[in-house]
């Protein structure tokens, strides 16, 4: 049997990479569908907006926001928001926020504060690449010569 260390560590390298990459497509399809079971709609108000910088050089927008739900309680709550929508959004503006009516305090506003389906579904392909070229590189390691 051909033994090779390259082969091997490439091997195992993809396999974890792709298994990060399937587990985090699950994670966020497990969000959209929790998001997505969200059905109350209300009005929110934009109270401040904030963001906080990473070492790194990225970072985090948030918006705290306000709405009233049917009954007449006041939910406050913070989000995080992708940039684009949080340079457009202006304190005192308006946007839909989507809340569970079973627990208001589980809310997101609409811009852009969600995962999508198509994101979740190019990180499965992505981490699906990455275990097929893993599980590829493995096979001759473990193959028997006759």
């Amino acid at each position: 049997m051909r033994f090779s260390i390259s082969h091997t560590v490439l091997g195992i390298v993809s396999l974890l990479i792709g298994t990060f990459f399937v587990m985090a497509s699950l994670e966020s399809y497990s969000e959209y569908a929790r998001v997505k079971e969200y059905s109350g709609f209300a009005v929110g108000h934009v109270e401040k907006k904030h963001f906080q910088r990473a070492s790194d050089g990225n970072s985090l927008y948030y918006l705290d926001y306000w709405f009233i739900i049917t009954d007449s309680n006041k939910i406050s709550s913070t989000s995080s928001i992708l940039k684009q929508h949080w340079d457009v959004l202006q304190v005192d503006d308006t946007l839909e926020i989507r809340y569970d009516k079973s627990n208001p305090n589980r809310n997101i506003p609409l811009a852009g504060g969600s995962v999508s389906l198509v994101y979740a579904f190019f990180v499965l392909i992505f981490g699906a690449v990455f275990l097929v070229f893993g599980i590829m590189r493995l096979i001759p390691v473990f193959r028997k010569k006759p």
